[in-house]
């Protein structure tokens, strides 16, 4: 890559930052002021299940293919905890902080019951292939870490259903998606985000998670 797209990838993915977290913000204050509770911890109020992560969504079905291009449906994740995140391994902007941040996550969240999801979001080039040496380079357990691919529409359409901002490239301008982790609970509903740079996130994510899995009984051994 030269220089000079370099620089103008580098802006671009600042001001992609800087414009979801303004999105988000606004979204956020909307919630709070007209008495809804939203993702951030700092806002959310306890339900009546006294439970203090309110569900902000349903992940609407999909189908994809991971890693080993075995089919990877919402129903396969049903039952299960997990962490979703959007990715792609010729990334020039955070996603090999992401998911370095999502394998210590893994680390620090030994329980079974929790999973995790990266969707690619360059699918023509992220093959079960490619995506398998991806995992391989970060150490990932591909028995709880997920890595899909499918079609463009269908990538980019789980993503939305994520909550997700995501933008496919356009002429010179590269992917641009959302720097956010979201956790899912059992039955597939999104229950909060996290930004993936934030320590302070990170901490409550890992609480989060390991709260829900206990909400489902007991690991299996």
């Amino acid at each position: 890559m030269r220089q000079g797209q370099k620089i103008l990838t580098a802006v671009l993915w600042g001001l992609t930052v800087l414009a979801m977290m303004s999105v988000i913000g606004a979204g956020l204050w909307r919630r709070q002021r007209n008495g809804e509770t939203a993702g951030s911890e700092t806002l959310v109020q306890p339900d009546s299940q006294n439970s203090s992560l309110n569900v902000l969504g349903t992940v609407p079905a999909f189908s994809l293919v991971d890693q080993d291009g075995k089919t990877l449906t919402n129903k396969a994740l049903k039952g299960h905890v997990y962490v979703a995140d959007l990715i792609f391994t010729r990334c020039a902007g955070p996603c090999p902080i992401m998911t370095g941040k999502m394998a210590a996550l893994q680390k620090s969240i030994a329980d079974p019951r929790v999973h995790f999801l990266s969707v690619s979001v360059d699918p023509e080039h992220d093959t079960p292939a490619v995506l398998k040496d991806y995992a391989k380079g970060y150490g990932a357990d591909e028995s709880r870490w997920h890595f899909a691919t499918g079609t463009q529409d269908a990538a980019f359409s789980l993503a939305k259903g994520l909550l997700l901002a995501a933008t496919p490239a356009q002429k010179d301008a590269p992917i641009i998606h959302s720097v956010l982790f979201i956790l899912v609970d059992q039955a597939g509903q999104i229950r909060g985000n996290y930004s993936s740079q934030d320590s302070d996130a990170q901490m409550r994510l890992i609480a989060d998670a390991r709260k829900l899995a206990e909400e489902s009984g007991p690991a299996p051994k």
